[in-house]
């Protein structure tokens, strides 16, 4: 009986201590396997927390990871707890945009989901759930603003006649602007910066405001940010255009009608007043090109540059100018010509040499055969028979008178 008694006893010990060295065994082969690959979760490791954060904060934005449905609270974040494991998990977001009253949010990249090519891609693949992180969902914020436009002087202008608004951002981007109703600008942008996601203000400047075919703002001169700015007010220059005429050479006013043509190829006629002017008022600002028309006379257009009021006078060449300056003319080419020609008469007078009787007139005395009369002497009559010898004849002596 003792002998029996002793056998179950070390059989009961025997037992005992196989089932203390199996509780011991078990916990330590399990876990070797885990770490070997296994995707089953480690019971024994404390939870890992992932943090997902929208910039700008964006609430009511719905994500799924590892296949819990997730929402952002008011200040733009949500957390997912979950046992640990080497198994990759899957990040989506749901909302890519989301609509307000007052502001309008554009996904446009993560940070923080490790692998740089599904930085822009709404489904981020490959997650870890080995540790806590954070990932950041960035942003692009919208607002919307409205346009009004007046002159310098803060009369309003006629949106009729606006055709173009262009502003330029601080991004570089032109943005066309709606006369008439709302734009929507990117006022916030998520901007990468020493590893974090960061909202910044985009900022705008007016870059063209076309009215009536003409450019009548400066570039650059006129800034606003939306969202701070809802409604904006452009400003454009105007200023008058006063144009008269006057005789070019008599300097009299004249001229009954005036054309200019501006910006645009915009062309306005008006009639000249009992003083041969008148005024264009609040044109846009600009280059013009004036003519006038003259009943008997003619113009040349005339150019201006329209950045202040100007007065455009316009010189007229009338028919009496006309027949002025052609006498003029011919009284200014006609007396040289003739000088010119009475010059050469004299030369070609003293080349040829003095007349045949200049000499005896004026040169030494030639000497006369005998019987030619001296210059200036009474002309004789030839000699008649008889007459010759009773003059030549001396006289004799005795002989009867």
């Amino acid at each position: 009986m003792n002998h029996r008694a002793a056998r179950r006893h070390a059989a009961s010990l025997l037992a005992l201590l196989a089932a203390v060295l199996l509780a011991v065994a078990g916990p330590a082969a399990v876990q070797g396997h885990a770490s070997a690959g296994s995707a089953l979760p480690d019971a024994a490791a404390p939870p890992v927390t992932v943090t997902f954060r929208t910039v700008p904060a964006v609430p009511g934005v719905r994500l799924v990871f590892a296949g819990a449905a997730l929402v952002t609270g008011a200040d733009g974040t949500a957390s997912y707890t979950g046992a640990r494991t080497s198994a990759p998990q899957s990040l989506r977001l749901l909302d890519t945009s989301v609509d307000t009253p007052d502001a309008r949010y554009r996904f446009t990249r993560w940070a923080g989901q490790r692998d740089p090519d599904q930085t822009f891609r709404p489904r981020v693949d490959g997650l870890p759930l080995r540790a806590d992180y954070t990932v950041t969902a960035g942003f692009t914020v919208q607002y919307p603003v409205t346009v009004s436009f007046t002159d310098q002087h803060g009369a309003p202008l006629d949106r009729s006649l606006v055709s173009s608004v262009k502003v330029r951002g601080s991004d570089t981007r032109v943005t066309d602007l709606s006369v008439t109703g709302t734009t929507w600008l990117d006022g916030v942008q998520p901007v990468f910066r020493d590893s974090l996601l960061t909202p910044v203000p985009v900022d705008y400047t007016l870059r063209s405001l076309v009215y009536d075919g003409a450019e009548v703002a400066d570039a650059g001169r006129q800034g606003f940010r939306p969202g701070t700015d809802r409604h904006l007010t452009f400003t454009g220059n105007f200023h008058d255009l006063t144009v008269t005429a006057h005789d070019a050479l008599f300097g009299s006013a004249t001229g009954d009608e005036a054309t200019v043509t501006g910006p645009g190829a915009k062309v306005r006629a008006v009639a000249l007043g009992p003083d041969h002017t008148a005024v264009l008022a609040h044109l846009p600002r600009g280059r013009y090109t004036v003519e006038v028309k003259a009943s008997g006379g003619s113009t040349s257009p005339r150019e201006i540059q329209l950045s202040q009021n100007v007065t455009a006078d316009v010189t007229v060449v009338s028919r009496a100018d006309v027949l002025v300056l052609g006498g003029a003319a011919l009284l200014l080419i006609g007396l040289p010509v003739a000088v010119r020609l009475g010059l050469r008469r004299r030369a070609r007078r003293t080349a040829a040499g003095p007349p045949p009787d200049a000499g005896a007139r004026h040169g030494p005395a030639e000497p006369r055969e005998p019987g030619t009369p001296e210059e200036g002497a009474p002309a004789r009559r030839p000699e008649q028979p008889g007459e010759a010898g009773e003059a030549s004849a001396p006289s004799r002596p005795g002989a009867a008178r």
